[in-house]
């Protein structure tokens, strides 16, 4: 399979989601952020997930993540849009490249495990995988705005339960929750273990994210903000995606 009917088959899945077209919209509106892709990452990966538990090959893992990080990339584009919107700052979103290594890191693991283990490495391994796209994201663009003399702030959400129910790692993540100015946050702020859904995020700055933040709930209006920069919506351009062949 390769990953563009795998990418068809992906946004078939989400589109039963209604949750995730209202994230979407939201994302459309211009007052979507990284929460809103992180979310819609998580399910992705779910979904991925149990379409690999129903028959499981590396090719097929390589094709629906080269899939999820295609939807991915395009929510992230959007959420680093608004953002920049919001802070009044003219500089493109960037993209970040397919996690090859990290895919073979998750190809090995499933391979190595018992037979009975595999749909629990799947069913960990593949939402976490997508997530960390997320988080790539965020570092990169983060990583970038604070070069260019912007000051950014980093913001880590402790998800409060996993699948696991590991104890260990719940505590582990509930202390590296927490807003952080860019470059003084905890080295492994972007740290996840197998079944970590904890959030990261990033603003290009605290008037940023206050900004953002109040239009989302009305308080102000979009007057001064560089909105609208595509002819095409979001929602557009992945229904055109889904309705390819």
């Amino acid at each position: 399979m390769d990953a563009e009917k795998a990418k068809k088959q992906l946004l078939d899945a989400l589109d039963k989601h209604e949750e995730v077209w209202e994230w979407i919209r939201l994302l459309d509106d211009g007052i979507g952020t990284y929460e809103e892709v992180s979310k819609i990452a998580e399910i992705a990966g779910n979904e991925i997930a149990s379409t690999l538990a129903g028959g499981y090959s590396e090719e097929l893992l390589d094709a629906y993540m080269r899939a999820g990080h295609s939807i991915i990339s395009d929510i992230g584009e959007q959420a680093q849009r608004n953002l920049n919107d919001a802070a009044h700052v003219g500089i493109a979103p960037m993209k970040t490249k397919y996690p090859k290594a990290k895919v073979r890191d998750l190809a090995y693991e499933i391979a190595v495990a018992d037979p009975e283990s595999v749909p629990v490495v799947i069913a960990n391994g593949v939402p976490t995988l997508a997530l960390t796209m997320v988080d790539d994201i965020v570092k990169y663009n983060a990583d970038f705005q604070a070069d260019a003399g912007l000051r950014p702030i980093i913001v880590r959400t402790w998800s409060g339960s996993y699948p696991s129910h590991d104890t260990k790692h719940t505590d582990w993540c509930h202390d590296l929750a927490g807003e952080y100015e860019y470059r003084k946050e905890p080295r492994n702020v972007y740290a996840r273990h197998k079944g970590c859904r904890c959030r990261v995020e990033y603003f290009p700055s605290k008037d940023a994210k206050g900004r953002i933040t109040a239009l989302a709930k009305g308080e102000i209006d979009r007057s001064g903000v560089l909105w609208n920069t595509r002819a095409d919506t979001l929602g557009q351009r992945l229904r055109r995606a889904k309705r390819n062949k």
